[in-house]
């Protein structure tokens, strides 16, 4: 469960395959909670109504609907579209002023995805160089040894 009082921010990112883990953990947040949802999925028709609090909003990345490949004759693959969202939310409000520590609550999907296993695992490193100890006290990922 969260602490309302200690929390500036939320954050979800995942995929079509994580909806059900998705839609439980936005039904853990208080009502008070604020912050964003990223989720990817190949097309419009796997978009599905999530019970959001009132603050907390979800942004649906379609890749059939996003910008062509950089690559010619290759669709863009899964994670990348979800990376620049999930990146360019922690440079405004995580790495913006990085001199004050920010207490937000991640919910981090999208593990099937390489580009997101990659993002995910480089993120951990570059939180626990920045603010050692970041993490929950019984948190088995072993972030700072990878």
């Amino acid at each position: 469960m969260i602490d309302p009082d200690g929390i500036d921010c939320v954050l979800a990112a995942g995929d079509a395959g994580d909806l059900d883990e998705i839609r439980t953990w936005l039904q853990l947040l208080p009502e008070t909670a604020y912050g964003q949802v990223f989720i990817e999925v190949f097309s419009e028709i796997q978009i599905e109504p999530l019970p959001l609090p009132p603050h907390v909003a979800v942004t649906w990345l379609c890749r059939e609907a996003r910008e062509p490949s950089p690559r010619p004759g290759i669709g863009r693959r899964c994670g990348e579209a979800l990376e620049s969202a999930v990146d360019a939310w922690f440079d405004e409000w995580l790495w913006s002023d990085s001199s004050t520590g920010r207490n937000f609550h991640l919910w981090m999907g999208a593990r099937t995805s390489s580009v997101m296993q990659s993002y995910w695992l480089a993120f951990d490193r570059k939180l626990q160089k920045r603010w050692p100890g970041f993490c929950e006290t019984d948190c088995t990922r072993n972030c700072a040894e990878s």
